[in-house]
């Protein structure tokens, strides 16, 4: 029989409301207590009853991650990335309920989750948002920029990022740069197509429709899309930016099958910065979005609502890095 909270009231010399309000966090109890509360639990071996803690809490211990674009444009590695940074922040008696919004919501009962981080893709996610917004759901975006009072939104500086990697091609000598996308819908390849643009046009270069191909988010269509480009025999790019490592990845094998170098005769750089990049021939360089980091601030600010605690900013963008490999010369 496993202990209850009146076997570590006993134990620690305290109340049971004691011993209840050190488990729950409140800030009625020292830190001293607490701590000792904890410790005795420990070895104890309490479990929680959560089925008696979510009726006297009005707590569902659930928390849903929603995400826009499962089936369709969410590389594996974004998805593993996300998840990964929410469950650094995830307390250990909370689960998570994890949807798709492109398969439906008919079965996802907002009221039986405390709060949901929404890991947005593209401007149509705005009816589920609003809908969330008037059920009076605990809510927090992240991925992509909403206008919304209140909002927590937390996002990554992608126009910046992919500026930086297309200038870092240009300083090293290219002069005809393609872009292999994602899915024009999607607010990331709108964003980093916005980057290649703007330092494309920062050095008086031209854009070059041809050189711009969809390589919807996949290995497979960054393989096809640079098949593509290398159709162009008398006027190869010299420098190709993915917007994101899976793409580029399939991108190299394709560069590979042609008989041609990398980074000799094309330079590559990718975007998101997976945990690939590094073991590809050769290394990829790419622009590391900190994908676990914005999902932890989002799970951070959403406990935070969920436990009525003061937020000092609801919108937060988090800077691009470049990380350089061997893929540009």
């Amino acid at each position: 029989m496993s202990a209850t909270i009146k076997d570590i009231a006993k134990v620690a010399g305290v109340s049971y409301m004691t011993v209840s309000r050190a488990l729950n966090g409140s800030d009625a109890v020292t830190d001293e207590t607490r701590e000792r509360v904890l410790k005795i639990a420990e070895e104890l071996n309490y479990r929680p009853n959560l089925q008696a803690r979510s009726l006297v809490m009005n707590r569902k211990y659930s928390i849903g991650v929603v995400f826009s674009t499962l089936s369709s444009a969410t590389a594996p590695s974004f998805m593993q990335a996300c998840l990964n940074g929410i469950y650094q922040t995830l307390a250990k008696d909370y689960n998570l309920v994890i949807k798709d919004l492109e398969r439906g919501l008919e079965h996802f009962n907002l009221s039986r989750v405390d709060g949901v981080i929404f890991v947005s893709q593209q401007e149509s996610d705005d009816k589920f948002i609003d809908f969330a917004l008037a059920q009076g759901t605990k809510l927090v975006v992240i991925n992509r920029r909403v206008e919304r009072e209140s909002l927590v939104n937390v996002t990554a500086d992608e126009v910046g990022g992919a500026a930086r990697a297309v200038k870092f091609l240009i300083e090293h000598n290219c002069r005809r740069i393609a872009l292999i996308n994602g899915p024009a819908k999607i607010q990331s390849s709108i964003d980093r197509q916005l980057g290649y643009q703007q330092a494309l046009s920062m050095y008086g270069m031209s854009i070059i429709t041809d050189w711009v191909q969809d390589g919807k988010f996949s290995i497979q269509g960054g393989y096809d899309a640079m098949n593509l480009l290398l159709q162009h025999k008398n006027n190869l790019p010299d420098g190709v930016f993915c917007a994101n490592d899976e793409m580029a990845f399939g991108a190299l094998k394709a560069i590979n099958e042609a008989g041609l170098n990398v980074p000799k005769d094309i330079a590559i750089i990718g975007f998101n910065d997976s945990e690939m990049c590094q073991f590809t021939t050769p290394a990829l360089t790419t622009v590391r979005k900190p994908i676990e980091e914005m999902a932890r601030l989002g799970a951070e600010a959403l406990f935070a609502l969920i436990n009525q605690k003061h937020i000092d900013s609801t919108v937060h963008q988090i800077a691009t890095e470049l990380i350089i490999r061997a893929s540009v010369r």
